[in-house]
Parts: C-alpha cells; structure tokens; sequence
C-alpha cells in the first residue's frame, strides 16, 4: 500500500501548476460572444509568449478587442486550406516584459461567433505557452471557458528531488514513531507525556 501511495505522489509531482486561464465569457447576440481572459504565470519562469487556439467549425469571425500594454498579439482565423482544417488561433508575444512568475496578465479580449451546437461554456480552448528565443513550446494543455483551471507543464527536476527527500524523510520518521510507540505498549511500563511511569 505504501508503494503505491509513494508512486501515485512521484507521479503526481511530475507536473505543476504553471499558468491560471480564467476566461469571462459575454453574450454579445444570437452567435456571437466576447472573451475576456486572464492569465496568472503560478510557475517558476517567466512567459514570454502564448497562444490560444480556437477550434475550426466551432470558431469563426475572430477579431481583436483589445490586447494587453507591451504585448503584440496576432489572429488568425480558422481556416480550410488545401482541404486541410486548421484552427484559428491568437498570439500573444511579450515585447518588453514577460509574464514573471506570481504576475497576472489581464486585457486580451477577443469577439468570435461561436458555431457549435454545444453549450459554449462546456468547450475546451488548446494553448501553448513558448520561448520567445527558440519558439520551443515551454507548456501545453485545455482548460474550459469561463472557468478558472490550472494546466499544466513540466516541472524542474529539482522541485522532483525535493520532493522525493521530503517522502523518504517523512517515511523514515514514521517507522521510527511506530517502532517507539510499538516499544512503549510491549515494554513492562506505561509512558505517560513521553515520560515512563
């Protein structure tokens, strides 16, 4: 059972909480709704690009409402090309300043018509968030609009190391409780306070 417990924690630390996407979600009229989105960087290194992708045949008709101070933010529409599908998607590029661990960036806005049959509220958005040197992908995953979700990205394997000394070290303290609390029932005395009587 302990194993078990051990290996559920270890991979359960393998990833965190790197970036908070919270979306508000306005009905503008029959088909069209504006996004308001937020994101908090809840990781380690900073974010200095991100995109949001929106889904071919459930998107349409993106535009631009407002975008954030020092961001340059990009949109292109989802689009069939070559009989290839591909979605739409926003861009954001930090200019000046990235999103540093612990910041919260606000004021990207997007209007969109939204196609799907489905309540909007139950769809998921894909994003990316990217190194701007290298273009490498730093996190990837889903959340759902209009609410708050953490997704995730790798962590450093420091925090892992951490992590596993932690364990080992707790372990080690509860058998060595155990083995003291087992002693003082067998043992001929009663331990009062720590102190035997």
């Amino acid at each position: 059972m302990k194993i078990i417990l051990l290996f559920t924690l270890l991979l359960s630390s393998m990833n965190a909480s790197a970036l908070m996407i919270n979306s508000d979600v306005t009905k503008l009229n029959d088909q069209q709704y504006q996004a308001d989105y937020q994101f908090h960087n809840d990781s380690q290194t900073a974010i200095e690009g991100l995109t949001l992708f929106f889904q071919y045949g459930l998107f349409d008709n993106l535009s631009l409402l407002t975008s954030p101070i020092d961001w340059d933010v990009f949109i292109a529409p989802a689009q069939d090309i070559f009989g290839v599908q591909e979605d739409g998607f926003v861009d954001a590029l930090a200019l000046s300043m990235p999103l540093q661990a612990g910041e919260t960036l606000t004021g990207l806005s997007v209007v969109f018509d939204w196609l799907g049959s489905a309540d909007l509220v139950s769809t998921t958005q894909r994003f990316e968030t990217y190194d701007a040197s290298s273009f490498d992908v730093t996190s990837e995953g889903d959340y759902q609009l209009s609410l708050p979700q953490a997704v995730s990205a790798p962590t450093s394997a420091m925090f892992f190391i951490t992590l596993v000394g932690v364990i080992a070290g707790l372990a080690g303290r509860m058998r060595k409780l155990r083995s003291l609390a087992l002693a003082g029932v067998k043992g001929q005395g009663n331990i009062i306070d720590g102190v035997a009587a």
